[in-house]
């Protein structure tokens, strides 16, 4: 084709690619039996039951587990993905403005159904808080270890119960 570019050629490749996935993503998605989760449109009451979803049971638990887990040094983006995996699929956007404006949304909608008033908003940069908690992770005392079980005291040597001895048989010499 005379007269176009490169950029035109890659412009055309790029366009057909994209089209080629859209249409595949399409076909499983459909083989699948529905749409993938992050293109469903989700009510409040759900979006807030897989916003507070945890394997663990409770949101209290799951609070208690995260913050150990950041305590003991693990980034809160993973930690937060381990004790609530369904809130980085609610939150999934093209752009990270729109992931941050629809978590606070669902987080809004979930402190409402609680009834519970959502923390103030941190101001500035959140790294000096996770750098405290690592810290003080590392000054607290390791827990102490297990207690070993108790030694069993020493008894009287008590062999294998005998059988019953046949009547009329002497018992054997000693064992009166």
């Amino acid at each position: 084709m005379a007269g176009q570019s490169n950029a035109d050629y890659l412009n055309q490749t790029v366009d057909g690619f994209a089209a080629r996935v859209g249409e595949l993503a399409d076909g499983i998605a459909s083989r699948l039996g529905g749409q993938p989760m992050s293109g469903t449109q989700l009510s409040k009451d759900e979006a807030v039951q897989r916003w507070n979803f945890s394997p663990l049971g409770s949101t209290d638990a799951a609070d208690a587990q995260y913050h150990l887990l950041v305590a003991q040094g693990m980034a809160p983006g993973q930690a937060l993905n381990q004790v609530y995996p369904m809130r980085s699929l609610l939150y999934q956007s093209a752009d990270l403005r729109g992931a941050i404006d629809t978590a606070k949304q669902i987080q809004g909608w979930a402190h409402d159904a609680a009834g519970t008033e959502p923390p103030p908003p941190l101001e500035g940069s959140t790294l000096p808080v996770l750098h405290a908690q690592q810290l003080q992770a590392r000054l607290q005392p390791p827990p102490p270890p297990p207690a070993p079980a108790p030694m069993p005291l020493p008894g009287p040597a008590v062999g294998p119960a005998l059988p019953p001895l046949p009547p009329g048989m002497p018992p054997p010499v000693g064992m009166s």
